[in-house]
């Protein structure tokens, strides 16, 4: 029999597609969290002009924040001294004004060298500790961040604004 002949010549049952469906949801959800990222850096950085540190010894070292959840952060930090590493507790301090601050204990659970621009360091992924009183205003500040991704408009030709 030839391999091309179908032994079931009356089935005309037509071939599966191979072809995805784009789930709609799944989009704007990875959307969504690709603006939160994006907007919580500008927020903490440039709107609220907060400075982060991390208490090591009684010293205080400049980390910067890279992303932020209601059950993790992620910072790094330029040439650490002495490092962190798994398992460790550290206080971050997030300076909203020159003299007050919200501390916040964290455990870190994992850390990753990097290199960029002509920086290198190291960046830690760790977990909140969601039992202390900052904990409940940061994360009304996450929760801000995350309904802003979720409704803020995009505009592609922003005015000019200067500050």
């Amino acid at each position: 029999m030839d391999k091309r002949k179908s032994k079931d010549k009356g089935d005309s049952k037509k071939p599966k597609s191979t072809k995805k469906v784009v789930d709609f949801q799944v989009y704007r959800q990875e959307k969504n969290e690709e603006r939160r990222r994006e907007y919580e850096r500008v927020l903490f950085n440039r709107v609220l002009g907060v400075y982060s540190f991390a208490e090591k010894n009684s010293v205080l070292h400049h980390v910067e924040i890279l992303d932020i959840s209601f059950s993790g952060i992620l910072f790094r930090e330029l040439h650490p001294n002495p490092a962190l590493k798994s398992g460790d507790k550290v206080a971050l301090r997030f300076y909203f004004t020159p003299s007050s601050y919200l501390r916040l204990v964290v455990d870190v659970k994992r850390t990753r060298a990097f290199k960029s621009a002509g920086r290198d360091g190291l960046e830690y992924g760790c977990e909140l500790d969601k039992s202390t009183r900052s904990y409940e205003v940061l994360r009304q500040l996450i929760n801000f961040m995350y309904r802003y991704a979720e409704i803020a408009c995009q505009d592609p030709n922003p005015p000019l604004i200067f500050f």
